[in-house]
């Protein structure tokens, strides 16, 4: 295992105690991007899960954005590749994940979200997909089958994915007793519609749970390994708070140990310089470019919590752009800013902003 991987085995086992106790056969784990369900499902959930007697099956909705059901075809065939030879199961869960992805390799690849030339599956993908499983849940024996869909939200990004939508669905259903599924999404906007709407496949059937942030015992983790192994000291302190400047994401963070580690920099201008890795890699400047002025004020006005409707922030429209300070004004904005991806709507908590870091941006001078 890597190193520098901080290990969450107490939050995996509280995922597995809540499928164990069979109030659901499915869960949905959501954050926001870069936040590590990705690794802390290969590198915490998986492994326990297999050693409480599961058979883990790991695949990626976005490694072909355009047709999703072609990585869950390639994770089916790849279990029982190797069910089918007897090898020691965690080669598959140490297997370089794949997602679609663009960007300098340097900056930290961003992955693409949303598909430029959708395909629905066929009817013959759709039944060799319920054929894999079938022969999976037949030569996982006495064990239970655990499938980790990363990205799950995909499925509600185009219509062109219901039918796999419906027949995931089904597929579920039917094995409830021998299949469990996670189900990892990064969108709260997608994942809403996929699970929260009346008329989708998925309403009402996974039970969601928070990923919460890391905390301070992952700061000491790393205070104490750069000490250790590479003779750096830092502040714990400085470095938490260096921590809540990126966001609280693990990816960013270790992007700022990296340049600790070889530019011997102190946390101040290590954090600088991950800011800029992040306003590049996000293309932050590219992004504000295709706002309107409204957009950018009601970006500003969500991440502070504001009533996008209230009388104060009609008001500072009608100020502070061309554009008067009506409700329809600020709808027409909303709906861009939730195709876009920068916002999410959810009933229980309203409009939530998706990239806390374009709010640094778009505040420079």
């Amino acid at each position: 295992m890597d190193s520098w991987h901080f290990a969450r085995t107490g939050l995996a086992q509280k995922y597995l105690d809540v499928l164990q106790l069979g109030i659901s056969s499915s869960l949905a784990i959501i954050a926001p991007r870069r936040k590590g369900k990705t690794l802390f499902v290969l590198q915490d959930l998986a492994p326990l899960a297999q050693e409480k007697g599961y058979l883990p099956v790991y695949a990626s909705l976005w490694q072909n954005l355009n047709a999703p059901h072609e990585g869950l075809i390639s994770a089916l065939e790849n279990t029982l590749a190797h069910l089918q030879e007897k090898p020691v199961l965690t080669r598959l869960l140490q297997s370089k994940v794949r997602k679609a992805a663009l960007g300098n390799e340097l900056l930290g690849k961003l992955e693409i979200e949303f598909a430029d030339a959708p395909m629905a599956p066929t009817s013959g993908e759709l039944a060799y997909l319920e054929q894999l499983l079938v022969d999976v849940e037949q030569l996982a024996g006495q064990k239970t089958v655990l499938l980790l869909i990363d990205e799950v939200q995909h499925l509600a990004t185009s219509t062109h994915f219901s039918p796999l939508a419906h027949n995931l669905r089904t597929l579920l259903d039917q094995r409830q007793g021998t299949i469990k599924s996670v189900f990892t999404g990064s969108s709260r906007h997608y994942l809403n519609l996929l699970l929260n709407e009346a008329n989708s496949p998925f309403y009402h059937f996974v039970e969601q749970v928070d990923f919460p942030d890391l905390g301070l015992d992952f700061i000491h983790f790393l205070v104490n390994k750069l000490a250790r192994d590479f003779h750096i000291k830092v502040e714990l302190q400085e470095l938490d708070l260096a921590f809540d400047a990126l966001d609280k994401s693990p990816y960013w963070m270790m992007k700022l140990v990296a340049r600790l580690i070889t530019s011997q920099e102190n946390i101040k201008n290590s954090l600088s310089y991950t800011l800029g890795l992040i306003e590049a890699t996000e293309d932050f400047a590219g992004l504000a470019k295709t706002l309107k002025p409204i957009d950018k004020l009601l970006y500003l006005a969500l991440g502070t919590g504001k009533n996008p409707f209230g009388k104060e922030f009609l008001h500072e429209v009608e100020q502070k752009t061309e554009v008067k300070g009506v409700p329809g004004n600020v709808q027409r904005s909303l709906q861009r800013l939730l195709e876009a991806g920068l916002i999410s709507q959810t009933y229980k908590q309203g409009y939530q902003i998706e990239k806390p870091g374009l709010t640094r941006f778009l505040n420079q001078p």
